[in-house]
């Protein structure tokens, strides 16, 4: 047998190359073709893939065009589902609070998506509220519930015995006027290892307190508290009015005052007499008590006054000292980081005069309700806490004091319990009629108060810039809530008051 290539080149020559070819490419050919057909089939099928993708982007791509159209009415209904909840959730609470309840009563000023605030005023402020609104309102007015209400507005007082809550409220507006005001509150706090603890209600503020920032070559982490205030009040000399645009007037006055009381009080070589308690503290490095918490997987803007406490944990420690902001405690705030003690210490005052008295309205948004269940604890909030307090800024005071018709605006956006300086000893006598009224109050006696029935200054706060976009409408200041936030947003923003 000949080899394969000799048996092709002689079968080649006795049949010609083009019989060999065909001889030898039938298979082939069958194969080839098979070859072209495939081809040809898998380009066909990859040209209908091709169209059938485009087909269903299009078709994609008009489902998310349909999805935008509609996402603002699903989001919608579900606010309106979310509003109902949080509507039913207040008229529980205040069921709840208010059963028992004869010479007091809760009403809540607002009711939002994001929150509301709740008013604990005695029950004839609170008749006169629901009169005034009509049965088919959700909420009173703040106004109604505070106007002529002696018992619930608070004036200054003197710090000629407490120099250091003075103090904690002039660096907490230091740091209010640091932070631009983008921050409902800011608490300052002060222990036994001396050293100034800092918090506000935004996790976003935390590396606001001490900066460092190598772009502008900034790095404040080896600052000292004093150090800090120096920063500060140059930056207030250098800026003046121009960091207070728009600010609350009580607010700005606060604020104003505050640093002037730091640059002449403070920032001396030697601290005057009535302060030198406090240089150890100044002269150390503070602590930026910014403990995240969460819920549901989402960060919460705890209250200022609760992070301190979280970041002690230390609830003896907490007690003893002095933690003090820009307002005095809500009510979750009050409860939640003294209520267990009070309730089992009728001699509280005595054990820790420094902590506060008198809690402000409170808030029923997510942040400051945060593990805390105001109905299971409902009874022993009504045993704590007599009544909501709102404060009567010092330059209303003043007005008072020139014209005993005078009606003043007040506030709760500033915290008169711990209000700033006033002259020493010039409203000792006062504060002794002020006890006096409390214990008549607490007996179910009331005190006419010299006002006039008229609408009066509530002040409401900007979610990123508390206090500002104000607006003037007689002797009361309301923000225009249209300018930057829709109703939902509203309680929200001051529900943080924090």
């Amino acid at each position: 047998m000949l080899p394969p290539l000799q048996a092709m080149m002689q079968l080649q020559r006795s049949l010609g190359n083009q019989a060999v070819l065909q001889l030898m490419g039938k298979k082939g050919e069958a194969s080839d073709t098979s070859k072209k057909g495939t081809k040809r089939k898998k380009s066909k099928d990859e040209d209908d893939t091709e169209q059938k993708k485009k087909k269903k982007k299009k078709k994609v791509i008009k489902s998310k065009k349909l999805s935008e159209e509609e996402r603002r009415q699903q989001q919608s209904a579900l606010a309106k589902r979310r509003l109902e909840q949080k509507k039913a959730f207040f008229k529980r609470v205040k069921a709840k609070l208010n059963d028992g309840l004869t010479d007091s009563k809760w009403e809540n000023s607002n009711v939002s998506l994001a929150a509301g605030e709740i008013h604990k005023v005695p029950v004839r402020f609170a008749d006169t509220a629901e009169k005034n609104a009509g049965s088919d309102q959700e909420h009173v007015s703040v106004n109604d519930l505070y106007n002529n209400n002696a018992a619930s507005l608070i004036p200054p007082k003197s710090y000629e015995n407490n120099r250091t809550d003075q103090v904690l409220r002039w660096i907490s507006s230091a740091f209010y006027f640091k932070l631009k005001g983008k921050t409902q509150e800011v608490q300052a706090g002060l222990f036994d290892d001396d050293r100034v603890y800092l918090a506000a209600n935004e996790n976003r503020n935390k590396r606001h307190f001490v900066r460092k920032n190598k772009k502008e070559k900034v790095d404040e982490t080896g600052l000292s508290t004093k150090e800090l205030l120096e920063n500060i009040v140059q930056e207030y000399e250098e800026t003046e009015a121009e960091k207070f645009p728009k600010m609350l007037p009580e607010v700005k006055e606060r604020v104003v005052r505050h640093l002037e009381k730091i640059k002449a009080r403070l920032l001396q070589d030697e601290l005057p007499e009535e302060y030198a308690h406090l240089s150890d503290a100044l002269d150390a490095k503070p602590i930026v008590a910014m403990v995240a918490e969460k819920a549901n997987g989402k960060k919460v803007d705890l209250h200022a006054e609760r992070r301190i406490k979280k970041y002690l944990n230390d609830d003896e420690k907490f007690r003893a000292g002095h933690v003090k902001g820009l307002k005095r405690p809500c009510l979750i705030c009050m409860m939640a980081n003294y209520g267990e003690y009070k309730a089992g210490n009728d001699d509280w005052m005595d054990k820790c005069p420094h902590i506060p008295e008198r809690s402000g309205p409170g808030w029923l948004s997510e942040a400051a309700t945060h593990g805390y269940d105001i109905e299971a604890n409902a009874d022993m909030i009504n045993r704590l806490i007599p009544r909501t307090y709102a404060s009567i800024p010092k330059s209303e005071k003043e007005k008072m004091d020139e014209d005993s018709d005078y009606v003043p605006s007040f506030s709760y956006n500033i915290d008169t319990d711990s209000e700033s300086d006033v002259e020493e000893s010039e409203f000792e006598d006062e504060m002794d009629e002020e006890d006096e009224d409390e214990r008549r109050a607490a007996a179910g006696e009331e005190e006419n108060f010299l006002m006039e029935e008229e609408e009066q200054g509530f002040a409401m706060d900007e979610e990123e810039e508390q206090g500002f976009a104000m607006e003037e409408e007689g002797k009361s200041f309301f923000t225009d809530e249209d300018e930057w936030a829709d109703d939902e947003q509203e309680d929200d923003i001051r529900s943080r008051r924090r």
